[in-house]
């Protein structure tokens, strides 16, 4: 990547780590005594302003990642490493959900409002916190690399 891209892609990584620090920052504490909830997640206003620096955090860690792996990588390695991506990925997304399923029940314990923990989404105005921590920051990136990696060893079978 030459400089202004490599640039624009520190200030992207900046900018999204900013969003998932906000986002987590940004969860509303359950109470019963407010009423919360029913007028969406206003936390989402940064991601979705910062799109397009998400987007370019996703691509350039993609084409970083394959770089790197066609650079420094043999094969055998970048299938260890996408193996491994691939088991922490699973790992963080079946944790995150499992734990946002059991906060969805303590929300509907706790909270008079809820009867049924299917009412709201598992993604909501408090769960941010378990959606946006350093765990699925780096999921993502773990993502990225593992698209990176494969893009990687399609290239050098091409070759």
């Amino acid at each position: 990547m030459n400089k202004i891209l490599m640039a624009l892609y520190g200030v992207s990584v900046i900018l999204t780590f900013a969003v998932f620090y906000w986002m987590n920052y940004l969860t509303a504490p359950v109470l019963n005594n407010d009423y919360r909830g029913g007028n969406g997640n206003p936390a989402l206003f940064f991601p979705v302003v910062l799109m397009p620096f998400l987007f370019y955090f996703l691509y350039g860690t993609v084409e970083l990642s394959m770089r790197l792996a066609e650079r420094w990588l043999s094969r055998k390695k970048i299938i260890i490493m996408i193996s491994l991506s691939l088991i922490y990925v699973i790992v963080v997304t079946l944790r995150t959900i499992h734990a946002a399923d059991r906060f969805r029940t303590y929300i509907v314990e706790t909270k008079d409002a809820y009867s049924d923990p299917t009412e709201f989404a598992l993604l909501n105005v408090f769960s941010n916190h378990l959606f946006f921590n350093p765990l699925t920051f780096f999921g993502v990136v773990g993502i990225c690399f593992i698209a990176g990696a494969g893009w990687s060893l399609k290239k050098r079978a091409r070759l």
